[in-house]
This record gives C-alpha cells, sequence and structure tokens, in this order.
C-alpha cells in the first residue's frame, strides 16, 4: 500500500506489497519521486460502505469487478496479513486496510475503478475463514482524523523505526497521526544481505531513465529516521538518485527482495556492491510483522491501532463517509 504504491503495504507473506509499482518507464530524478501519494476525493468516498470496483489484472488488462466492501477488506487481509496472526493482528489490519479502501477510492478512477487486485494498490487474493471473520468483528470501522477517513499507511515491516510520509514520497504531507519513531514490534527485522554486480545495477538504473555508464554508488545522505536519503552515481546523469527511486528501480528490473527497504549499509565489492539491511518495505504506518507479534503477546486490536496511528480514532463508516 507504498502510496504508490505505497501507502501504503507491502506483504511479508511473500507477495511484494510495493505501492510505487506501476504500469510505464520509471523516470527518477532528484526533485520528483517516482512514488505519487493518492489524492482523496470526498465523491469517492461516499462508496466505502458499499460495494468497491477492482481492476483485476488480467493478461495485462484490467476486468473490473464489484465487490461488496467488506469481501474486499477479507480478500485483501487475505493478501497482506502474516500467516497465522492473531485474531487481534487481523481485526487491526482489516481497520487499515478498509481506511486506505475508504481514503484512496479515487486512486484509479480514470480508469473506470476504483482499486487495483495488485501491490500498485492493495493485494486481493481468496478469503478464508480467518480474514471473514476479521472483517466481520471489525464491520464497518475505519480510522478517522478530525471526522474523516484517516489517510493511512501500511507495510511489512518497518525495521525498529517507522517512517513519516514525506521522507517516501516528497510533498506528502506528515499528519500526527503518522510519525517517525522507534518501534520494537518488529525486533528490528527481517534482516537482509544482497549483492548486485556493477553491470546489473547500471542495468537497472539505465532501465529507469538514468544515461551513462555506472561507475560507483556511495550513500550521500539520511533522513532523520536513518534510512537512505539520496545517494550519489558516478558516471550517471542525473548524478544522484533517491533511496526509495533506487529501490524502486531495482525492484522493477532485478527483483523486490533484492533491496527490501532504504534502511541499509552500502559497501563497494570487486564486483559490485553489498547491501546490508533490515526492514521490509517503506515502514509507514502501521507494521504488518510488528503488530502480529504484539498481537501474539496479548496485545488488542485497539492499542495496536493506537500505537501506530497516535491521535486517530476508530469509528463506524456512515454511508456518505
Amino acid at each position: 500500500m507504498e502510496p504508490g504504491r505505497s501507502v501504503r503495504s507491502e506483504s511479508p507473506n511473500g507477495r511484494r506489497r510495493v505501492l510505487w509499482c506501476s504500469v510505464g518507464t520509471l523516470l527518477l530524478s532528484l526533485t520528483r519521486s517516482a512514488l505519487v501519494a493518492p489524492v482523496p476525493e470526498p465523491a469517492a468516498r461516499a462508496r466505502a460502505d458499499s460495494v468497491v470496483r477492482v481492476g483485476v489484472l488480467q493478461n495485462g488488462s484490467y476486468t473490473v469487478a464489484p465487490v461488496p466492501i467488506e469481501e474486499y477488506v477479507s480478500r485483501v487481509l487475505a493478501g497482506e496479513a502474516l500467516p497465522g496472526s492473531e485474531a487481534a493482528a487481523l481485526d487491526a489490519l482489516a481497520i487499515a486496510i478498509r481506511t486506505y479502501t475508504a481514503a484512496n477510492l479515487a486512486r484509479h478512477q480514470a480508469e473506470g475503478f476504483d482499486l487495483c487486485d495488485q501491490t500498485h494498490c492493495q493485494v486481493m487474493r481468496a478469503a478464508t475463514p480467518a480474514t471473514d471473520a476479521a472483517a466481520s468483528r471489525t464491520a464497518g470501522r475505519v480510522l478517522r482524523y478530525r471526522g474523516e477517513p484517516a489517510s493511512i499507511y501500511y507495510s511489512a515491516s518497518c525495521g525498529g523505526r517507522t517512517e513519516q510520509p514525506s521522507n517516501v514520497w516528497p510533498g506528502a504531507a506528515d499528519p500526527p497521526y503518522l510519525p517517525s519513531r522507534k518501534d520494537s514490534g518488529c525486533d528490528g527485522g527481517p534482516k537482509w544481505t544482497t549483492e548486485l554486480g556493477l553491470e546489473d545495477l547500471d542495468r537497472a538504473l539505465t532501465a529507469a531513465g538514468f544515461r551513462g555508464s555506472l561507475t560507483d554508488v556511495r550513500i550521500q545522505s539520511r533522513n532523520k529516521s536513518g534510512r537512505v536519503a539520496l545517494l550519489a552515481l558516478e558516471g550517471l546523469s542525473p548524478p544522484v538518485v533517491s533511496g526509495q527511486d533506487l529501490r524502486a528501480a531495482v525492484g522493477r528490473s532485478l527483483g523486490w527482495r533484492h533491496i527490501q527497504s532504504t534502511a541499509f549499509q552500502l559497501r563497494r565489492m570487486p564486483a559490485g556492491f553489498r547491501f546490508e539491511g533490515h526492514g521490509y518495505g517503506h515502514g509507514v504506518g502501521l507494521c504488518v510483522i510488528g503488530s502480529s507479534k504484539l498481537a501474539a503477546k496479548g496485545m488488542s486490536p485497539l492499542k495496536i491501532l493506537n500505537r501506530y496511528f497516535p491521535g486517530a480514532s476508530v469509528d463506524r463508516l456512515a454511508r456518505g463517509g
């Protein structure tokens, strides 16, 4: 649910939830991120408690399928939750999914549907008895801030510190319910390491719109959360790339498992580069792995939501928004 792609959400069950995956060539630059945060429209939110028009990708094109909201929540929960999660974690994520849905129904308006079933929006899979039960227990409930469904996100793992939206999507608002702060829920995991050859990295960046021949990469700056903000690219134009855009470029060309988050260290190796990091996804909002572990320790759905969305309140989504 990385907005683009992005609230949003990476799935910890092996299905990559990256909000910035979209059709078309990824053109990266210093001033504009490739990840675009969705802009909610009140007119679209009016249908949030009835039917969601889902764009189902099949053979390269979308088929529009109207899905009742609670069925949709259950099916997205099946695609986004950590397998085997306790009921409290499923309930918390169900409310987050319903909230994200209510605030982003206009995301694919120009294409004739509300949300797609891919990582660009929210991954939708076949519902299970556990996800059906969670959707039923939380039916109609969303997170609100100042009377409106909150514009929230979730990701697989914050890696020990949540992120603020503007560090992922430049220009995005940083509401008080989406702070960047330390969080022990996921125990700083998962930890990951990957090595990319110079030619592979050059190929990924070239596919993303860079020109030239890559000779070196180094971290230039970090944001307050410790994640990589900018990297210098020797031999390429533009000569810099954001951490998020590098991750997107590598993910699109080489696979999303290589650079799992922007919380990494970088070392030059004889044949390329070694990335050592932790976390999984953009880190904004609810940490799916963290919330699952907290639920296993007895934390209630409401406390989980208060932990990751401080200041937002759980309320029913009445017809009309």
